[in-house]
């Protein structure tokens, strides 16, 4: 397979719009009601140390992606099962993206139009960049984000004069226990989601770069979503964003200015396009590049439109109805997802820094 470089600057871009590629309109678990910024300041803390876990695993392997360093510290047998299991999450959490906005497109905007239709022709654009390589999918990540916190910022000033302050009283009322079952959950959805771009890893031009890409990465995108948050919370309530699916969409909708600039939800909706657009496309990547390594193709390429897809019809049958998906992103995907985000990365650190200091023992025995 040919070497792709990704500079850290499009690395992070990509991070960033990965990161809050659904969750700006889907909006996060809010248990905690009028506290859950609070939720998403421990779910970044959390969240921090956990980059520099994966960050050394770039320093460990250099210039190798996730699916080498599985194969490389497990073995090719067990570290191949491994492997398929990080092709299965990459292509589930690209269908469920894909399933998030077609329900987005059927409930708010093409209401007549049957979902398969906006998922397909957002999963066959990515298909078109993935087959460009992961370089272009940089180089659009860059644009995209410049282009995605003018919007965010615009949106953020013409919002203030509809914020109602009231609504972030009474403090705490849920108590502590629903801010920290928040905070696990907005771990999980959406910051460890980044566990996929270990999968891009090779792509990364040194060793130092990993823990710049990741930590500004998420330090970035988790501002960007407490912004979003407090937005929403301040122009809706907590009650009222409680019953809605997407709350920033009807956020958006309802700003005001002078009657005259109405109706500016449609640029919200352009920012979830290509937020999403980024995310599936480097799950769709990660898919393709584990298939590639694990079956010893000559390149991913090869097999990126049947993944696609496979992704795209994954993604129409995968939830019954919209109520479905949302209870299975805030309630079971964070026991489904943890295994992949947390214990096997580390069980892989830990075992990869064993077998390095390993190595070094014997190096320097050998030269005495």
């Amino acid at each position: 397979m040919s070497k792709e470089i990704v500079p850290a600057g499009q690395s992070i871009s990509i991070v960033v719009l990965f990161i809050i590629g659904t969750s700006l309109f889907m909006g996060v678990s809010s248990q905690s009601g009028n506290s859950s910024w609070i939720a998403l300041i421990f779910a970044i803390l959390m969240a921090i140390p956990l980059m520099f876990i994966y960050a050394r695993l770039h320093v460990l392997f250099p210039g190798k992606d996730l699916y080498d360093m599985l194969i490389a510290v497990f073995g090719a047998v067990f570290g191949r099962m491994l492997s398929c299991l990080y092709i299965w999450y990459a292509l589930h959490l690209g269908a469920l993206v894909l399933r998030n906005f077609g329900e987005f497109s059927k409930t708010v905007a093409l209401t007549s139009t049957p979902m398969l239709a906006p998922m397909l022709v957002i999963g066959l654009l990515c298909v078109w960049v993935v087959k460009g390589g992961l370089e272009v999918l940089g180089r659009s990540a860059k644009f995209l984000l410049l282009f995605t916190l003018v919007v965010i910022a615009a949106i953020q000033l013409l919002s203030v004069p509809k914020f109602q302050y009231e609504h972030l009283f009474p403090f705490l009322d849920n108590g502590w226990k629903s801010v920290f079952a928040d905070a696990i959950g907005s771990f999980t959805f959406p910051f460890a989601e980044i566990v996929i771009f270990l999968g891009a890893f090779s792509a990364l031009p040194k060793k130092g770069s990993a823990a710049r890409v990741l930590v500004s990465g998420t330090l970035i995108a988790g501002g960007i979503i407490i912004f979003v948050t407090f937005r929403n919370l301040l122009m809706l309530g907590q009650e009222i964003l409680s019953s809605l699916y997407f709350p920033s969409y009807v956020a958006v909708s309802r700003i005001n200015i002078g009657d005259f600039l109405t109706r500016i939800e449609g640029s919200a909706a352009i920012i979830f396009v290509t937020a999403l657009f980024i995310k599936v496309s480097l799950c769709l990547y990660v898919a393709c590049n584990g298939v590639g390594k694990v079956f010893k193709l000559n390149s991913y390429r090869s097999v990126v439109l049947q993944m696609g897809l496979i992704m795209v019809y994954l993604a129409e049958f995968i939830y019954k109805d919209i109520m479905q998906m949302e209870y299975f992103a805030y309630h079971i995907y964070k026991i489904y997802a943890f295994p992949f985000q947390v214990i096997i990365p580390v069980l892989l650190w830990i075992t990869a820094e064993i077998m390095a200091r390993r190595k070094r023992n014997r190096q320097s025995a050998a030269q005495q």
